[in-house]
C-alpha cells in the first residue's frame, strides 16, 4: 500500500484544479493508495477532509513560516518521520513550499525544487501541474485525469420543491468588497437581472443566486426578483449540493466554477481580463460555455494595461443575450 502527501496550497479553486493528481494516483496506484494534502486552511482544507480519497489533510497557514516556528508543519515533519511517506508530490509553481523537500520523510520526491514547472499563457494550469508527475504515473493515466470531488455530505435542507429546475449564478468573487478594489472581474449588476429575467420568463427556470455573507448587500437588488433564491453565506456542503442538482451554473472567472465542475454541473463561464486558457474549467466530459467579448486587450491580468483600464469593456461587453443563449445550448446537449 503505498503512501502519498500532496502538497498544493491554495485557494479553493486552485485545490480543485490540483484534484486530477488524486484520480491519476488511484488509475496509477489502485483504490488502496492512501493520500495525505497539504493544503490551505479553510474552504480548501474543509472540502478535502470530505472527499473520501483523502485520509489526511495539514491545513498550512503562512507558509512561508518557518518550520520550526509553524505548528501544523512540525505535526507534518513528525508524521512524515514515524512512517515515511512512498512519494510526495509538490504542485506548486512557486518557490514558497520548496523546503517541504528538505522536511518531510520520504522515499521519492516529485516537483520543485528538482524541477521547476512554469506556466504559460497558451497552457492550462492544470497541464502544468500534470507535468509534474505525467513521467511518475504514466503519460495515458495523467491525459485521461479530470478534475473531480467525491465528498461525504450530509443531506442539506432543500431551498426549493424537489423536482424544480434552476441555474445557479455565482455574480460575486474574491476582493469585490475589499477597499479600493478595482472590480475587474465583475460583470454589470444590470446585466445579471436581464439574465435572471430571461432565465425565469423564457426557460422557466428559478435562480438561486451564491456568494459571501459580506456580498449579500451589494447584490440585494437581485435578491428583489421574483423566482430567486439565497445562497449567501451558505456552507460549502449547501452550495455542493445545490450545484449536484442545477441545470447549469453561471460564473464569472471564481471557485465556485471550478466547484461546478469537479460536481458534474455544466457552467457558463463569464471572462474578462483573466485568461480562460490558463485557468478556465478543466472537463473533457462536463458540457461548459467559455464567454469573452473579445476586445483587443483581452486578457490583461497582472498587466499595466489592467490597473490603466476604466472601462472594464471586457465585461461589460458580455451581453446577458449571449449568456442565457449559452445557458440554453448547455440544457439541450
Amino acid at each position: 500500500m503505498r503512501r502519498v502527501l500532496v502538497v498544493r496550497i491554495g485557494r479553493l479553486g486552485d485545490t480543485i484544479l490540483a484534484t486530477p493528481v488524486i484520480e491519476a494516483l488511484h488509475k496509477a496506484y489502485g483504490a488502496g493508495v492512501v493520500i495525505d494534502f497539504a493544503s490551505s486552511p479553510g474552504a480548501s482544507a474543509f472540502m478535502l477532509e470530505m472527499d473520501q480519497r483523502i485520509k489526511r489533510v495539514f491545513p498550512i497557514a503562512h507558509r512561508s513560516t518557518p518550520w520550526r516556528l509553524h505548528r501544523v508543519k512540525r505535526e507534518l515533519e513528525k508524521h512524515s518521520r514515524e512512517l515515511p511517506y512512498d512519494l510526495v508530490i509538490n504542485l506548486e509553481c512557486g518557490s514558497e513550499c520548496d523546503d517541504f523537500h528538505k522536511f518531510v520523510h520520504c522515499h521519492e520526491f516529485c516537483g520543485r525544487p528538482l524541477v521547476k514547472p512554469q506556466h504559460r499563457a497558451d497552457r492550462h494550469c492544470v497541464d502544468t501541474e500534470k507535468s509534474i508527475y505525467c513521467r511518475l504515473l504514466g503519460q495515458e493515466i495523467t491525459h485521461a485525469a479530470e478534475t473531480s470531488l467525491q465528498l461525504q455530505l450530509e443531506p442539506q435542507p432543500p431551498l426549493v420543491r424537489p423536482g424544480t429546475d434552476y441555474v445557479v449564478i455565482n455574480p460575486g468573487f474574491s476582493g469585490l468588497q475589499r477597499p479600493g478594489y478595482r472590480s475587474h472581474r465583475g460583470w454589470p449588476l444590470p446585466n445579471w437581472q436581464k439574465l435572471i429575467v430571461s432565465l425565469r420568463d423564457a426557460a422557466g427556470l428559478l435562480v438561486l443566486i451564491n456568494g459571501t455573507s459580506d456580498e449579500e448587500e451589494y447584490f440585494k437588488p437581485l435578491l428583489t426578483l421574483s423566482g430567486v433564491y439565497s445562497l449567501f453565506g451558505s456552507s460549502l456542503p449547501a452550495l455542493a449540493d445545490a450545484l449536484l442538482q442545477a441545470k447549469a451554473l453561471v460564473s464569472v472567472d471564481t471557485g465556485t466554477m471550478h466547484l461546478a465542475i469537479a460536481r458534474g454541473t455544466p457552467v457558463v463561464a463569464l471572462f474578462g481580463p483573466t485568461n480562460p486558457l490558463l485557468t478556465g474549467p478543466y472537463s473533457r466530459k462536463v458540457p461548459h460555455r467559455v464567454l469573452v467579448s473579445g476586445v483587443d486587450c483581452q486578457p490583461c491580468v497582472k498587466t499595466p494595461a489592467q490597473k490603466q483600464c476604466s472601462l472594464n469593456r471586457c465585461m461589460t461587453g458580455l451581453e446577458p443575450g449571449v449568456v442565457f443563449e449559452a445557458c440554453q445550448e448547455l440544457r439541450q446537449n
